[in-house]
């Protein structure tokens, strides 16, 4: 805490982290700094919705005619990994992270149909079966 002291000396007394000549104290030597906390990081924190248990996820998919296997591996992923996303930042918004959640296996089911579908013709448009003892 700084003393402003009330001398009529016009030296250096008053100058910044110097010692004054009429009190004896040394004035400090840093500067005031006011207390600017950032609270947003408290605020997201209080902001969080997280699922109260299983029940209310399962609810949540079914709402949105999706199986309870994937409500199920929906939950069993993020409570393992302490709901949060990538290992670092927290879920917000559990629900946004369910929708994306069916966004993605959407997609993952389409792309395995393709594969499987270019898997099960052969490149060259023949049959399968094939008679060796004819001559060419």
């Amino acid at each position: 805490m700084l003393k402003f002291g009330t001398s009529n000396d016009t030296t250096d007394a008053t100058s910044y982290g110097t010692r004054t000549e009429t009190s004896g104290e040394q004035v400090a030597g840093q500067a005031l700094v006011p207390n600017t906390k950032s609270y947003k990081q408290e605020e997201n924190n209080n902001k969080t919705k997280l699922p109260k248990n299983e029940n209310e996820v399962l609810d949540f998919f079914k709402n949105k005619i999706w199986p309870t296997v994937e409500a199920r591996k929906f939950y069993n992923h993020y409570t393992s990994i302490g709901w949060k996303v990538g290992g670092k930042i927290k879920i917000v918004d559990w629900q946004a992270s369910a929708e994306n959640w069916m966004l993605k296996a959407a997609e993952i089911k389409k792309e395995q149909t393709k594969k499987e579908l270019s898997q099960n013709r052969d490149n060259l448009k023949t049959t399968k079966q094939k008679d060796y003892g004819q001559p060419l």
